[in-house]
């Protein structure tokens, strides 16, 4: 075997070991591991405009991150038992402030609530992109990365916190 060939066996080796490693850790302390996974998805999310120039790109990009988070929650182990839970409680919930209503009225409440929330998340993450760029305009040095660091902070932390106390 090639001196190069063992350099190349000996990374992999500590790549897999480390891999391993961070895996069990992460098994071990899963509030931490959701905190950091999310903390740092955020991050990458509102600071890819620094990073990645085109639309395009950060569309792709964007939807790595989203599979990531879909694969992470996949591994976490959420059953389907887990989320009929989630949706029992929230079918009780529903029924228990809008039950009494006529059922066009629950659909129109439904309906305008996801619009509400979709628009309201639209106008957000547009102001969020803004900030960046009219920083960036007046001269900020990688504007979209400073706020993602403190946005991915924050949602790391909210998340920790509130997995902690539960």
């Amino acid at each position: 075997m090639s001196t190069q060939a063992a350099l190349e066996q000996d990374f992999k080796s500590e790549v897999v070991k480390t891999l391993t490693e961070l895996h069990d850790w992460s098994v071990d302390n899963p509030v931490e591991t959701e905190s950091i996974v999310l903390g740092l998805t955020i991050f990458a999310w509102y600071a890819m405009p620094d990073i990645l120039r085109g639309s395009g790109t950060r569309f792709v990009a964007k939807s790595a991150l989203l599979g990531g988070i879909g694969a992470y929650y996949k591994h976490v182990g959420y059953t389907a038992e887990d989320v009929k839970e989630a949706g029992a409680q929230l079918q009780y919930s529903w029924k228990k402030n809008f039950g009494d209503l006529p059922v066009a009225a629950q659909v129109g409440i439904g309906v305008g609530a996801v619009a509400a929330a979709l628009k309201v998340n639209s106008l957000v993450e547009r102001y969020i992109l803004h900030r960046g760029e009219r920083r960036k305009r007046a001269g900020k040095k990688m504007p979209h990365i400073r706020q993602g660091l403190a946005l991915g902070a924050v949602a790391g932390g909210v998340t920790y916190f509130a997995l902690k106390n539960q």
